[in-house]
């Protein structure tokens, strides 16, 4: 009855430790294949509409909103 206890209570271990792996890597993934492109397209863009004068309010909300999906 103990040796049963103590198995499971190791399975729960590990499948616990196992579930947490797999959660950071899978916020790993997000960040660096989804947020880091979206966020580099997104300044990229609003750097392009800082040239010219009458954009430079849009490119300046562009380039924020792509620091802020980098850092969220």
């Amino acid at each position: 009855m103990l040796a049963t206890l103590m198995s499971l209570m190791l399975l729960t271990v590990l499948l616990w430790i196992g579930f947490k792996l797999t959660g950071a890597l899978l916020l790993a993934f997000v960040w660096l294949f989804i947020k880091l492109p979206l966020s580099i397209l997104i300044g990229g863009l609003g750097l392009l509409c800082c040239c010219t004068i009458l954009l430079i309010p849009v490119g300046w909300m562009l380039m924020k909103s792509g620091m802020r999906i980098l850092i969220s």
